[in-house]
């Protein structure tokens, strides 16, 4: 019997069970809709109230969440709101796009909330918010256009993602207890639950004495019998040692064991350890079931199955121990699952560093001097702080992690050290792969402006090394190859400290010794092969010019790269449609072949408005026909080749309210289209502004559907 069936038979551990999962989205959704964290409180009480009545009515799981939500909305409309940004974000520009949310009409708010912050689609939303699929599209649609008209669609993506993690930091007040009482006019003040990992171990002691006293006291046993009761009694072990093991990391970690009531209170487990926990639930739930079916345990598979999950919870430092003491230099295929092993888990430290040292906002912002937070002076005064905040700050470093200023976040964030450890990590893993540990090294969430040209070239070769000698580690690898690009891109133009160009107008000496050593790298290598072509174009121009330099993205990069892998590097260009990894293409300004190629069509199109000569043509071409048809005041040929999906309109009103657009495709340096999602990207400098959409159509080929082209807000 599964647990929705046992919570229709009115079993209450089944409930809590599913409250425990449903409890922190249900009150954060009430807090996103407006609700004061007193009143989502009630809310959420109140609504699970509701559904214990109603689980009787409910077919499937399914309907039981949709049925859910809609009780919630039920309960919203009755409530006085009064301060809707109580608590929201110790910061302003958080309290700011949760107001505008707010102000949202009803069924768009709703359509946007469900969507952006609770992951429905359309079918989902439809059906609680009581509207047509379609017009959830449109509310939606809506909704973003109303957010992106108060701060500006470039930063929209942003400030929500931002205000998405003070979400996830809320301390919500939900108290289960409150579900099975009969609901009060005044509420007593929430207060906090005991630790339900201290009960959950008193509960596996019991139960497993109970078990034990039955074994010794009952003079005759069945063989079933024991079995089962040994199967309960050592499921009843594990669970006590899972808890004993991850405790005891979380204090290796300084930080707070996560824990059922840091979900409730954080809407999220802390990062670390959450797979674990989910992973060894799941397998002791399905275990604990069978044994009730069949009075039988396979102890040796799950004891492997354990082991299994607990080597998730490994820390770095045990990681980086291991590897010295059993060094992998001469294996590449255990080199590379460290490091995509090792990679994740520092992913997932940094992040649960991040959440804890986001609770002690305020003394980061008393380290503020001019705006940035001084990481000597937050140090400094290290002894006054809290204990628990203590312990994470010394035991971050146990890990390597040492805190940097961001001041673009307005915060600060844990990075990876170039030390005596590090180096002993590259020495022990296959050559092959140590431009993973040099990206690690040099990777800072901001620039290192001591960094000089020659380490950063020392970088770049071995990182490049790596890209042309190992395969594709899924995410690291990726990860990686983007890093190499950005730095390439970053020593051609310097974009942070303006270093490259001297008082006399030319590259200086200090770049032309990097440039001409990047450039004697050998024939497969991409870097060496841009870069003397740079390089014969500056020594042409006196050291002042390059095509080259001035028409390359970071994304050219990537292109040559995955030419080079593929022995074919002398084919790399800059001219017409590139495909630097699948499904991303890209195409550079200037370019007069592409310019001659969207003419062409654009010709052909216009002679008789044939859409099926449209069919097979790039969407880079279409969007270049829309310009070129602007450039000649062709507004009926725009009409065609775009169809605003928010907003479309008879031609006969497109034309009354047509203006001439002011702009020109080589306003900007080029752009990415992203097959799988239809959507192409202006490119300024190492960055795409994916602000473009295409749909694709049967009869026609790729239509545009919207376009945003806020030059002043993209710069930023």
């Amino acid at each position: 019997m599964g647990r929705y069936e046992r919570m229709r038979d009115e079993d209450p551990t089944a409930f809590e069970k599913w409250m425990d999962h449903y409890c922190a989205k249900i009150e954060l959704f009430a807090i996103q809709y407006g609700c004061t964290q007193q009143q989502a409180a009630e809310v959420t009480e109140e609504t699970f109230r509701q559904m214990v009545a109603e689980l009787e009515n409910v077919t499937d799981e399914d309907g039981l969440k949709e049925r859910f939500y809609r009780a919630v909305l039920e309960n919203l409309p009755s409530l006085q709101r009064t301060d809707p940004e109580e608590a929201i974000s110790p910061f302003e520009e958080d309290r700011e796009m949760h107001a505008l949310i707010l102000h949202l009409d009803r069924e768009a708010k709703m359509s946007f909330i469900l969507s952006r912050f609770h992951q429905m689609n359309e079918v989902e939303i439809a059906k609680i918010v009581g509207i047509p699929k379609e017009a959830v599209k449109e509310q939606i649609t809506q909704a973003i256009d109303q957010l992106a008209s108060g701060i500006g669609r470039p930063l929209l993506d942003k400030r929500l993602a931002f205000l998405e993690k003070s979400y996830e930091r809320i301390r919500l007040s939900f108290r289960k207890d409150q579900v099975f009482t009969p609901p009060k006019q005044e509420r007593q003040k929430p207060v906090r639950k005991k630790n339900r990992s201290s009960k959950k171990i008193l509960l596996s002691w019991g139960i497993g004495l109970i078990a034990l006293a039955a074994i010794i006291l009952i003079p005759i046993v069945t063989g079933d019998e024991y079995q089962k009761a040994s199967g309960e009694k050592y499921i009843e072990q594990l669970k006590e040692s899972f808890e004993e093991e991850i405790a005891s990391r979380y204090e290796q970690l300084g930080l707070k064991e996560s824990t059922e009531e840091d979900h409730q209170n954080y809407y999220y487990f802390t990062a670390y350890g959450k797979q674990a926990r989910e992973d060894f639930e799941r397998r002791i739930e399905h275990e604990a079931f069978s044994l009730a079916e069949t009075g039988r345990l396979n102890k040796k598979k799950l004891k492997k199955q354990y082991d299994e999950i607990i080597r998730q919870l490994a820390l770095p430092s045990e990681m980086v121990e291991q590897l010295i003491k059993q060094p992998l230099t001469s294996d590449k295929e255990k080199s590379a699952k460290f490091i995509s092993e090792y990679m994740k888990q520092m992913y997932d430290i940094r992040e649960s560093y991040i959440t804890f040292t986001f609770q002690h906002q305020l003394l980061i912002e008393e380290a503020k001097v001019e705006g940035t937070v001084q990481i000597e002076k937050f140090l400094g005064n290290k002894e006054s702080y809290p204990e628990e905040l203590q312990q994470a700050l010394n035991r971050m470093e146990e890990q390597n992690l040492y805190l940097t200023s961001m001041p673009q976040w307005d915060n600060v964030v844990p990075a990876f050290s170039r030390n005596e450890l590090s180096a002993q990590m590259k020495a022990s893993i296959h050559p092959d792969l140590a431009g993973y540990i040099t990206q690690l090294e040099s990777s800072t969430p901001v620039p290192d402006l001591n960094r000089t040209y020659a380490e950063k070239v020392d970088d770049l070769v071995e990182i490049e090394y790596t890209l042309l000698a190992s395969d594709e580690i899924e995410l690291p690898y990726m990860s990686l190859r983007d890093y190499y690009s950005t730095l390439f891109y970053g020593m051609i133009t310097d974009s942070e400290t303006n270093r490259i160009i001297g008082p006399d107008g030319k590259i200086t000496e200090e770049v032309q010794t990097a440039w001409k050593r990047i450039a004697s790298g050998g024939e497969e290598s991409p870097s060496a092969y841009v870069m003397r072509n740079i390089i014969r174009e500056m020594e042409a121009s006196g050291w002042t010019h390059s095509e080259t330099q001035s028409r390359f993205t970071a994304y050219h990069l990537s292109y040559a790269m995955g030419l080079a892998k593929a022995g074919k590097l002398h084919t790399f260009e800059m001219k017409g449609i590139l495909q630097p990894d699948k499904g991303f293409d890209i195409v550079a300004f200037p370019d007069p072949s592409f310019d001659q190629l969207v003419e062409d069509t654009y010709r052909l199109y216009t002679a008789n408005n044939d859409s099926t000569l449209l069919q097979d043509v790039h969407p880079f071409v279409i969007f270049g026909m829309y310009y070129l048809a602007n450039d000649q005041k062709d507004p009926v040929t725009m009409w065609h080749l775009y169809t605003p999906r928010d907003n479309p309109q008879p031609l006969e009103t497109y034309l009354a309210d047509w203006e001439q657009e002011n702009f020109h495709l080589d306003e900007v340096d080029g752009l990415l289209w992203d097959s799988s999602d239809g959507s192409i990207a202006w490119i300024r400098g190492n960055m795409a502004h994916f602000y473009i959409d295409l749909e694709a159509d049967d009869k026609i080929g790729w239509k545009i559907t919207s376009i945003y082209r806020d030059w002043e807000e993209i710069e930023k």
